[in-house]
């Protein structure tokens, strides 16, 4: 008999539990087993002295022929759970794909024409058909030990269907021949602007629909081919690269032992040196994964990949695809079928087999540390990653984070700089005092109105940024100064003009705007402040024969959407785009000529240890989309034009402001000179919740030899409820090197808190 310690996999546990087996399993493989009576699957995390207790359950039966893991990726477990303080159980559900569409599933056979059960049905069927999955279990667990059915593990299998590439085979202006439907039009188009491109990529961009008959129509009137080979792309494209690209690639290749940060202006050509870098890697058999921080970016970088390396196989890995395209991806990956991986954060633990290099792409990102669920920092993640099984990272970005700036600066990093653009010059970047230049109206000053008509002129386009979405950043009574703010969270509603909608933009929540204030009766109810919807409709007014786009969370909400949305705005022509933060993820328009940034001072004044670094990180990246081509021009109202982040912004240096950032962290200490520890109580009892924040901060106070360890609150946050939960916060900071003390301290709460280490922002 074998004795095992097995991890519960997606369960908030910190350790495994003793099971046994008559058979020998491997270190890494998933197996099914009975945990208080639920059956649930679990991962053989190492071999268990013998046990001296005579009830130890055994293992139903192992999910895996073999350990789809190895070594490493145990390590990598161990550390992130260590690092940002979480449930090893939680931490070994972020390794696989999606548990509710995995290749295996349990299934209930019955085994008596009397019992309960006539014909085999999945375990999660079963569960349905009663209120609760304890009673289902207990149920379950009656008929199992009366006899009356049996549990098998049912695999099922994909079927491997052939990618095909898709290509015109006429001239655009021949098509127009043929009488063809709306959607056979939208392939016709894309195929014209992209070249041939792979069916799949018209599925994932939604650009056709699945099951839809488009492209068998098509090939029948002769105006596409399909096959099975490249056929325009029968050799791997090559660029040219200048000097400061060719020195960042020869360095990156002859130094493989440290992790690189590629910090480069924007549009300085960053994603070809990671790409020529990539080359011998992928010539050699290696693979390489390639994270970026939205979905909208994979598909542009697919197809830059497909030209630079058509005879690779590459992927996709995102929320933007089904469970069921996302299992198949990681199983491709993990057998080594796939030569590139293109994914967003929770792709870095994909156990790529054969893995020798890590890109992660605008390393600058938030998005790129994990808030909701388990918390982590991918980027950290990386770096165990490089360690433990000895890859290459690199990090690319025109404003790192400045904790990496840090790092480089103390030789933990190599740093490689690109200095100058690649085809073009640097935008030129004004600064309008709205306190002293001439308004247009109260949004628009006249100097953006103007610059504006002129880009229109010149059939160029226009990109506006503001911070928010939403009519009206609230509403407030101007009888008795009532705002209306949301019952569940601790914020004031958004107005959103055209439904006639308030709305929670933290949770959701949403109701019709009243007639009258609900506090006093009044009738004068009154729109504050500005967003996306508003800065559309006063645009229309000004330029109301003008092609207008408008890029939000409210407006796109799926990856179709964004995805025509991002096709629609690259088309030639002028067109004004008005967007929040989503235009400033690596968006590359070609006849973008104009950028102007609304109501940047928002982001300046946030009471964050990060305000600075992020603030002047998002405004050079909305900046950078301009004058890809051509020089361009940016213009940024303010009502503190003085202020450092705009001279830095004029002068294209991000240095200034990460070295002023690094002197004020230095001295009021935080990340990179301490780790941060944010903790967060939640609970539905404002009282309750305050309680326990005490009692936490009471048990952190017992901790002895508290040098270079600091804790400060508990406080109530600037969000002082959220989707439903009254909130305390406590913060920790700590010069210490090792924090297991602190871990011990702590995870009896873990149900009653949410814990986040050197987060990107306090304010979650």
């Amino acid at each position: 008999m074998y004795y095992y310690e097995v991890i519960p996999i997606g369960q908030m546990v910190f350790n495994g539990f003793t099971y046994k087996s008559d058979k020998k399993l491997e270190i890494g493989q998933r197996v099914i087993i009975d945990l208080r009576g639920k059956f649930l699957s679990g991962l053989i995390y190492k071999e268990a002295e013998s046990t001296e207790f005579s009830k130890i359950k055994e293992i139903a039966f192992p999910l895996d022929n073999k350990s789809l893991l190895n070594e490493n990726h145990i390590k990598l477990m161990e550390k992130v759970s260590s690092k940002f303080m979480a449930p090893i159980g939680e931490v070994a559900r972020l390794l696989f794909p999606p548990l509710s569409s995995d290749i295996y599933k349990l299934r209930i056979i019955p085994k008596s024409s009397l019992g309960p059960i006539q014909k085999p049905i999945f375990y999660k069927q079963f569960l349905k058909s009663f209120d609760n999955a304890s009673k289902a279990n207990k149920q379950l667990r009656e008929y199992l030990d009366s006899n009356l059915i049996e549990i098998e593990l049912y695999r099922k299998e994909f079927t491997k269907k052939i990618d095909k590439f898709v290509s015109l085979k006429m001239d655009l202006k021949e098509t127009w021949k043929f009488n063809v439907s709306k959607s056979a039009r939208e392939v016709i188009n894309y195929l014209s602007i992209n070249g041939e491109t792979l069916e799949s990529d018209l599925y994932s961009q939604g650009i056709v629909k699945k099951g839809s008959t488009v492209l068998n129509t098509l090939r029948k009137k002769g105006i596409i081919e399909l096959s099975e080979s490249i056929t325009a792309y029968q050799k791997n494209t090559e660029v040219s690269l200048n000097d400061e690209q060719r020195q960042a690639v020869e360095t990156i290749k002859a130094n493989p032992d440290k992790p690189h940060l590629l910090y480069g202006v924007t549009g300085s050509g960053k994603t070809e040196v990671f790409f020529e870098v990539a080359r011998p890697i992928l010539e050699s058999g290696g693979k390489v994964l390639l994270l970026v921080p939205e979905i909208s970016l994979t598909s542009e970088l697919m197809n830059r990949l497909k030209k630079r390396f058509a005879n690779y196989n590459a992927a996709f890995y995102h929320s933007g695809l089904t469970s069921s395209e996302r299992v198949q991806t990681w199983y491709k990956a993990v057998n080594g079928e796939l030569d590139l991986v293109i994914g967003t954060r929770s792709a870095i633990f994909i156990p790529m087999k054969d893995l020798k290099m890590i890109i992660i792409d605008e390393e600058h990102d938030q998005s790129y540390y994990q808030i909701e669920n388990v918390s982590y920092d991918a980027i950290d993640t990386a770096c165990f990653r490089k360690d433990l099984e000895d890859i290459q990272l690199i990090l690319s970005s025109a404003t790192p984070r400045v904790v990496d700036l840090h790092k480089a600066k103390t030789n933990s990093f190599y740093l490689e700089k690109i200095k100058t653009r690649y085809f073009t010059e640097m935008p030129e970047v004004q600064i309008v005092d709205m306190k002293k230049d001439e308004k247009y109206n109260w949004i628009f000053s006249k100097k953006v109105v103007e610059n504006i008509e002129v880009s229109l002129k010149k059939n160029k386009k226009v990109i506006v940024f503001t911070p928010t979405r939403g009519y009206a950043n609230y509403v407030i009574c101007s009888d008795c100064g009532y705002i209306f703010k949301c019952d569940e969270c601790d914020v004031s509603l958004t107005f959103h003009k055209k439904e006639r909608k308030l709305r929670c933009h933290y949770c959701g929540k949403e109701s019709e705007l009243p007639n009258f204030c609900p506090k006093c009766g009044g009738f004068k109810l009154q729109t504050r402040g500005f967003g996306t919807e508003r800065v559309m409709t006063e645009l229309a007014k000004l330029f109301p024969s003008q092609p207008l786009v408008r890029v939000d969370r409210t407006v796109i909400k799926t990856f179709k959407d964004l995805r025509n949305t991002f096709n629609f705005m690259k088309e030639p022509g002028k067109k004004i785009v008005v967007g929040t933060k989503m235009i400033t993820k690596g968006l590359d328009i070609q006849d973008l000529d104009l950028v102007v940034i609304l109501d940047a001072d928002r982001y300046i004044n946030f009471p964050d240890y990060n305000a600075q670094e992020s603030t002047a990180s998002l405004l050079m990246q909305v900046a950078g989309r301009s004058g890809r081509k051509e020089k361009g021009k940016v213009i940024i109202q303010s009502f503190e034009p003085e202020n450092n982040i705009y001279k830095s912004l004029i002068d294209h240096n991000f240095d200034l402001i990460a070295e002023n950032d690094l002197e004020q962290r230095k001295i009021y200490g935080y990340p990179p000179f301490v780790t941060l520890f944010l903790i967060l109580v939640n609970n539905p009892s404002a009282d309750k919740a305050k309680a326990k924040a005490n009692e936490i901060v009471e048990e952190l106070g017992k901790i002895e030899n508290q040098d270079d360890f600091e804790i400060l609150g508990p406080v109530v946050p600037i969000i002082s409820k959220l989707r439903g939960n009254y909130r305390y916060q406590i913060i920790i900071k700590s010069k210490k090197k090792n924090h297991d003390f602190l871990f011990s301290a702590i995870k009896t709460y873990f149900r009653d808190i949410k814990i986040y280490v050197n987060p990107p922002t306090t304010l979650v």
